[in-house]
């Protein structure tokens, strides 16, 4: 494992702990006791907010291992390193072209863009929640105006017949709720967090599609090569096969040896469809994921290159930076801290709201009279407090401290997954180059085997049936290898996808798509 290095980033780091800090609580646990902290903010100025109620949310800590498990202990010396662009380390420039377009076109990555300018609005929306609402209003009322009418007996308050009053208003209204328990702001934190959460998704769409990009493009390059391995050993095995049907007929061999010959030819050329199916399958994916049409690509991938060889080293970090690398990681760490701020909004409908209206404008009761005298204004000022509502709000409270207590679960569960996927990476990366060494001379020895067993038949001493079994064993040795060869490089793909990286390469900024391409 000594291709495998460790790299310590000097880059900002995240707190390595899990747990949420409650204000006036424990660190994680049961929602904060409700203790009314009416009277406190209403001593004080009416327009002073009071601190917002519900858990304060804190970044959670969350231990990591000190090393990768199945990369061994950290060399002396570090390595050359692929950077973020970790495709680049193939140095394939198909590739890196294939990858460049799919940054732009995607669909699947468009998509996340249009969420991020949604969650962007809803933030908005949340923000002007907080402020005051101005509106013009135009109203034209008749009222019955029954004072100074006379009922039974001459006393006031009888059923009589007044005067129809219009009365013509023209002006603005202005609506605001004073946040003083911090509900508007609790849900200004969540809309935030919702929106970091939606461009940590995009960045995790991102990696998910560089890792299936490259992994299709070595399928593709894999079968490719694997089609001309068959095809070489094809026309290997049919050479042979004519030459023991001109031996038969001359009366040198029976015709077993001929059918036998034939029979393996057969074999090898039924491969064939199968290896330029999954070839073409695979062009058609890579032109998927970059929202091209089939055959759109096939002029770039047709012509033959080498299957992507993997570096013999790269640049492993170390397990804690997978807290800032892995998108998936910081989604649910997101979604955690929009999950408190939503306890927050839930617990503020416990506490009074303080709303003020106002009218400034003109009232008259004709609609030309525009004079001095015609100025209108009036302000009042309404506080609610909620006193019996069937235990709805309570309710609601402890759906949204389960929602968070999932939220965290779901962010624990990222992290051990994230460990898992690079441990998984790094045997499986490992394991393979051990087996691509061992093919590597298997091929060289069954060729050797193949070349002797072939003199030893003209020789007269062994069978024909040696000389089919090592022609055989070379083709089934030389397509392994190309196998493995394809595995190493999509093992190191994994490996790269693993740790998180690529997506700091996007060639667009998810803050700041406005919806092109």
């Amino acid at each position: 494992m000594n291709q495998l290095d460790y790299h310590n980033s000097s880059r900002e780091r995240v707190p390595q702990s899990a747990g949420l800090v409650r204000t006036g609580q424990r660190a994680r646990g049961k929602a904060p006791r409700r203790v009314p902290r009416i009277s406190a903010c209403l001593l004080g100025a009416v327009f002073t907010a009071c601190s917002p109620v519900g858990p304060d949310y804190q970044r959670p800590d969350t231990a990591m291992p000190d090393r990768w498990h199945e990369a061994g202990p950290p060399p002396a010396a570090p390595s050359e390193a692929a950077g973020a662009a970790w495709w680049k380390a193939f140095g394939d420039p198909v590739l890196n072209r294939l990858i460049r377009e799919a940054m732009l076109a995607n669909l699947d990555l468009k998509q996340t863009y249009t969420r991020i300018r949604a969650a962007r609005e809803q933030r908005l929306v949340a923000i002007a929640n907080g402020l005051p609402i101005l509106s013009n209003k135009e109203s034209v009322s008749r009222r019955l105006n029954n004072a100074g009418q006379s009922g039974a007996g001459g006393q006031p308050g009888g059923i009589g017949f007044g005067n129809n009053i219009d009365i013509f208003q023209l002006g603005f209204d202005v609506q605001w709720e004073i946040d003083l328990f911090g509900g508007i702001r609790r849900s200004i934190e969540a809309a935030e967090a919702n929106l970091e959460a939606e461009v940590e998704n995009s960045r995790a769409v991102l990696v998910t599609l560089l890792g299936d990009i490259a992994r299709a493009y070595i399928e593709m390059r894999s079968n490719q090569h694997l089609l001309n391995v068959s095809q070489a050993n094809l026309k290997l095995q049919l050479e042979t096969a004519r030459l023991m049907r001109i031996r038969y007929q001359a009366g040198l061999s029976d015709s077993l040896e001929a059918v036998q010959a034939e029979a393996l030819a057969a074999q090898t050329q039924a491969q064939l469809p199968v290896y330029e199916t999954a070839r073409k399958q695979a062009i058609h994916q890579i032109e998927l994921l970059l929202g091209k049409p089939p055959g759109a690509l096939q002029p770039l991938l047709d012509p033959e290159r080498p299957v992507p060889s993997a570096p013999d080293r790269m640049l492993l970090d170390l397990p804690s930076e997978l807290l800032r690398r892995r998108p998936d990681i910081r989604l649910a760490e997101r979604q955690l801290a929009a999950a408190t701020a939503q306890v927050g909004v839930a617990t503020a409908d416990l506490y009074p709201r303080f709303n003020i209206a106002a009218f400034l404008g003109f009232q008259n009761m004709k609609i030309t009279d525009v004079t001095a005298l015609s100025k209108s204004w009036s302000a009042a000022g309404t506080l609610t407090t909620p006193i019996f509502n069937w235990g709805r709000i309570r309710a609601n409270i402890d759906a949204k401290e389960a929602q968070q207590e999932q939220s965290f679960l779901a962010y624990q569960s990222a992290v051990l997954g994230a460990l898992r996927d690079v441990e998984n990476s790094l045997v499986a990366y490992a394991q393979e180059k051990d087996r691509r060494a061992a093919l590597e001379q298997a091929v060289e020895s069954n060729r050797l085997a193949l070349k002797l067993s072939k003199e030893r038949y003209r020789s007269g001493l062994t069978s024909f049936l040696n000389v089919l079994d090592s022609e055989r064993a070379v083709y089934s040795a030389e397509s392994d290898l190309v196998r493995s060869q394809a595995s190493v490089a999509a093992d190191l793909v994994s490996l790269y996808k693993a740790l998180g990286g690529g997506w700091e390469t996007a060639l667009i900024e998810p803050g700041k798509w406005a919806g092109g391409s």
